[in-house]
């Protein structure tokens, strides 16, 4: 028996090469390791491993397009599971709302970036380095690693965010 990871097929292929895949729905997150073979369909096997209705859409995390395949040669994959094929982010500062449409994979960094540049609120760099997007109501804002979808309630593909210019450095 050979427990070795680098042991190589016939056709150069390592007999337990696998992908690692962390797929985000909504409030969870599941670890899968998926063994890579010839003719596996990836988005089919996450499907059936996390017993996924058809109308869930699989993101690549901060890619604007649905997951089809397994891109060669990856072994790791973020992936982002979500009922909205895309959202609506609805950016509110003072009297103004701006609307974009973002996969809901999309980084809060990203959206941010657009609420701060020249087609959001076109805010000059030294603000633009202040802001960051925060809920109504919220004490704190939206932690920039994280994905919109995670923040879009349940049957809605709309997340209302307000852009704010306070320091949150200081507590």
């Amino acid at each position: 028996m050979n427990t070795h990871t680098n042991h190589q097929h016939p056709e150069g292929r390592p007999h337990d090469e696998a992908v690692h895949v962390e797929v985000e729905i909504e409030d969870r997150v599941e670890v899968l390791v998926i063994p890579i073979t010839d003719n596996m369909v990836l988005v089919e096997l996450i499907r059936t491993q996390l017993e996924l209705d058809a109308d869930v859409h699989l993101f690549e995390r901060d890619h604007d397009q649905p997951l089809h395949h397994h891109p060669q040669g990856r072994k790791h994959l973020r992936i982002v599971g979500h009922r909205c094929h895309q959202v609506t982010l609805e950016v509110r500062q003072e009297h103004l709302v701006k609307h974009h449409h973002f996969p809901p994979s999309m980084t809060v960094f990203r959206a941010l970036q657009w609420a701060v540049g020249k087609h959001g609120y076109n805010l000059d760099p030294m603000q633009a380095a202040k802001a960051n997007l925060i809920l109504p109501g919220a004490d704190q804002p939206l932690p920039r690693e994280d994905v919109l979808g995670k923040y879009v309630k349940h049957g809605h593909c709309t997340l209302v965010v307000d852009l704010t210019l306070k320091d949150f450095t200081n507590g």
